[in-house]
């Protein structure tokens, strides 16, 4: 599997929220270390380890989280629009074939 099939909806087309939600992620990882380097390069050197592990995971999970959340409860809903769709159809085609074969 490709980072690009992670990207795609069930479809198969790119889903502007996976793209969002691996653009943020990366993001999220990246930028931290970045102004804690900045930080510590002003200040001396000094890194506050507390502080970095407290609020870093915590900040990465929600946004991990909720991301994930929203893009499955999405797949989820277009999975059942799916297989109503599916069944209306065959229903459909039934009558069809009974009405076609009364007449």
């Amino acid at each position: 599997m490709s980072l690009s099939n992670a990207l795609r909806n069930i479809s198969g087309d790119f889903e502007i929220g996976r793209v969002l939600l691996a653009g943020s992620g990366l993001a999220a990882v990246i930028t931290p270390i970045v102004f804690e380097f900045a930080d510590m390069s002003h200040n001396g050197w000094h890194f506050d380890v507390t502080a970095w592990c407290v609020a870093y995971p915590g900040g990465l999970a929600a946004l991990a989280g909720i991301g994930v959340f929203a893009i499955g409860n999405k797949d989820k809903s277009v999975a059942v629009a799916r297989s109503t769709q599916a069944a209306t159809n065959a229903t459909q085609a039934v009558t069809d074939a009974v009405t076609g074969a009364a007449a």
